[in-house]
């Protein structure tokens, strides 16, 4: 007997033994080759289209085509990266793959140099006798240095945004952000090189880079983009008063950001040492 439904052949049964359909009964007695599919192996059915190999190989080459437009795209504005102000649409998802490298390799970055400086505090502790570890978790870093970067950056793009409506040419949020995102392509590519230097135990270097591609990130690049967004819109606004309401807007937005996070995860740590003194 095969079932129709996934062709399995077997003796005898009222169900098929490997998806589950119902093999009904003839007039005549005997057992026919009409299943009618249950929910079960309509289940089963899928599970097989979506783990076939075509299916797989579907996923495959649709992250090789985005791999290859992702670099394709860094190449281009790694050379012009000012010429996204001009054409933003298109390159969104391209912008906040680059935002997320920033602030993956930079969270890898801030835990390195943790583990370099606490490591040593931590056998120091050990001789005298304390068993607690003073070098936080990888989760733990990599979790609030992500989180406190996705702000600040959230936090940058909307005051450029606020900047914008005033005395830019009104962009959406989302041409901003992925101008944003195309302008963090060099710091990014130094945030790259910095943990690369800081895995050698180039501390001088790798945290000089590390450094200059925040402050980069945060302070040269938004000032460079209402630069760019003000010029484009030819607005009877003059440009320093566009500077100084993002520098205002931004320095109180960090200020509040920065205390919540010094007293949340900074503290702990100075807490922690205290305790091992």
């Amino acid at each position: 007997m095969v079932c129709p439904n996934c062709q399995h052949e077997q003796a005898a049964g009222k169900f098929c033994g490997k998806c589950g359909a119902d093999l009904l009964v003839s007039p005549g007695g005997e057992s026919g080759n009409v299943a009618a599919p249950t929910e079960a192996a309509a289940g089963y059915s899928e599970a097989r289209a979506a783990h076939s190999p075509l299916a797989d190989n579907q996923h495959v080459e649709k992250v090789k085509v985005q791999s290859k437009q992702y670099w394709n795209y860094s190449l281009q504005y790694l050379k012009k990266p000012g010429t996204i102000v001009d054409q933003p649409a298109g390159q969104f998802v391209n912008a906040l793959i680059t935002m997320s490298i920033f602030v993956i390799f930079f969270s890898l970055a801030v835990y390195r140099n943790l583990s370099m400086v606490l490591s040593p505090v931590g056998e120091l502790g050990s001789a005298f006798g304390s068993t607690q570890s003073l070098t936080p978790s990888i989760f733990s870093v990599l979790f609030n240095t992500a989180l406190i970067l996705g702000i600040v950056f959230a936090l940058a793009a909307a005051c450029i945004y606020v900047v914008n409506k005033f005395a830019g040419p009104n962009e959406s949020f989302k041409s901003i952000v992925t101008s944003f995102g195309t302008l963090l392509l060099p710091s990014t590519a130094l945030v790259l090189v910095a943990y690369v230097l800081l895995l050698i135990s180039s501390m001088t270097f790798g945290n000089f880079l590390l450094f200059a591609s925040f402050g980069l990130a945060i302070s040269i690049m938004p000032l460079y983009l209402i630069t760019a967004l003000v010029r484009k819109a030819a607005k009877p606004f003059d440009s320093f008063y566009a500077y100084l309401s993002y520098i205002v807007l931004f320095s109180i937005g960090s200020i509040i950001v920065m205390t919540i996070f010094f007293d949340s995860t900074i503290g702990r740590y100075i807490d922690g040492f205290d305790s091992l003194l």
